[in-house]
């Protein structure tokens, strides 16, 4: 009998725990209390996660990505994409909870707190070290072959770690359910589940039709959308949701890449590449989760300014993030970064980030994968389309038909070029030399000689 997967085993038992701690909250409450202390040490070993995903990432990119002019503008893409889909989360989490633009004590005064906030010690600070740390190590490791495996390993130990992962992960977001129940009730805690499912649905058919009806229709030129659907996305799209790893789904994506009519030199480049640097539907949902889990769920003031501040770091951790299953990844960094950023203390700051990772995960985290793979795929499609336009190598010049050259009789003989080239090289060699006019007279004098002895 097969063994269900992971992201079915999660949901099942985020929904279990919330029952489990909403009818039973006073038998429960220790398990929620060692629930939060695990959390604390998550919390904690957050940043070296980073540094182990970033650095890696950081290495890799200044040794292959800036390596040409295709594998630049693949690069530039994967960042512009990332950016507009952080802004385009931002406007949707706007429209929605309509957040406002000004700040009860002054933006600067509002954002001076925050990253005062960030500075405030090792558990506040911690994401931000760890960035510094991981652009350092990645510089080291691009221009030390030592560091540069032991990254290279670094990075593989995670990959294996990630496979395995959603399944270690049941029994903590069991607990974590008991938590959100003891916290919130049944009705409240899956209501609260239910809405950031809807609500991340949502921004999944955003980021979609953004992309079907921008960059692909007006850049890549595709405008039927039957065989792309039916050959591409829907398959993809399918695999990537049951898998929520991006890694996972790489060979998948490949060949209905390629089965779709994408090059094997732009697939076998971009796909790889986006699963790892690039997952602009993330940041679009995870710049909106920030008002739905702290402003809605919480009851903290969210602003247009809490999310000018947290838009880098959310930019750089899904550029660096592993494209895993689990809450080891994005979900665990973006938690402890707006606790941070927020300036929660314990025991709100443990139950806020576990809050957050028990949310997102499972049904959003399905949405999310989805749209990563199937954008990566988006942009070989992209890229493929006009790889003859603005990458191929430029062909060689076409050889000339030999010239004919006149006797002085009035006989056509035929020289190559290659000849003409020889005779004129010979005659600025001379030049050098300075036989000058008189070397050029000679060599003349010399082909017409030639000439003439001929039958």
């Amino acid at each position: 009998m097969r063994k269900p997967p992971a992201h079915v085993l999660t949901l099942a038992a985020l929904i279990a725990g919330i029952a489990m701690g909403g009818l039973w909250p006073s038998a429960l409450a220790p398990v929620a209390a060692g629930t939060r202390a695990v959390l604390s040490v998550l919390v904690l070993i957050a940043p070296f996660l980073i540094i182990g995903a970033l650095s890696p990432a950081i290495a890799m990119l200044i040794r292959r990505g800036l390596a040409g002019k295709f594998a630049a503008a693949v690069l530039a893409w994967f960042v512009a994409s990332a950016i507009t889909g952080s802004i385009l989360g931002a406007l949707v989490a706007a429209v929605i909870f309509r957040l406002p633009i000004s700040e009860p004590g002054g933006a600067l005064t509002s954002a001076s707190h925050m990253l005062q906030n960030l500075a405030g010690g090792w558990r506040a600070s911690g994401p931000i070290v760890a960035i510094v740390a991981s652009l350092v190590i990645g510089l080291l490791g691009a221009k030390v072959d030592a560091v540069h495996r032991v990254l290279r390993r670094v990075e593989a130990t995670i990959v294996t770690v990630g496979r395995s992962i959603g399944y270690v992960m049941v029994p903590l977001i069991l607990a974590l359910g008991i938590m959100i129940g003891v916290s919130f009730g049944v009705r409240l805690g899956v209501g609260h589940y239910a809405a950031i499912s809807l609500y991340s649905f949502a921004m999944a058919v955003i980021w979609w039709l953004f992309y079907v009806f921008g960059p692909l229709r007006y850049v890549g030129g595709v405008r039927d959308l039957g065989p792309l659907l039916k050959q591409y996305y829907i398959p993809t799209a399918l695999f990537a949701a049951g898998t929520s790893s991006s890694l996972v789904t790489i060979p998948v994506n490949l060949a209905f890449a390629k089965r779709y009519g994408v090059r094997d030199e732009v697939a076998d480049f971009i796909i790889p590449v986006g699963s790892i640097v690039h997952k602009s539907a993330s940041t679009m949902q995870y710049m909106a989760y920030m008002p739905f889990v702290a402003g809605y769920v919480f009851g903290m003031h969210i602003g247009w300014l809490q999310l000018l501040v947290l838009w880098p770091f959310i930019v750089l951790y899904a550029m660096a993030a592993p494209g895993v299953p689990g809450a080891m990844g994005l979900s665990l960094w973006t938690g402890v970064l707006v606790a941070s950023l927020l300036g929660l203390s314990e025991p709100m700051r443990t139950t806020f980030v576990g809050t957050w990772v028990a949310l997102v995960g499972g049904i959003p985290d399905m949405f999310r994968t989805s749209g990563n793979s199937t954008t990566d795929g988006f942009v070989a499609i992209i890229f493929s389309n006009v790889f003859d336009k603005y990458f191929a190598p430029a062909s060689p010049a076409p050889v000339s038909a030999p010239v004919p050259h006149q006797h002085p009789e009035g006989r056509s003989h035929v020289i190559s070029n290659s000849a003409i080239a020889d005779h004129r090289l010979d005659s600025v060699a001379g030049a050098a030399d300075g036989d000058g006019l008189g070397s050029t007279k000679s060599a003349r004098a010399a082909t017409y000689a030639a000439h003439k002895s001929e039958p």
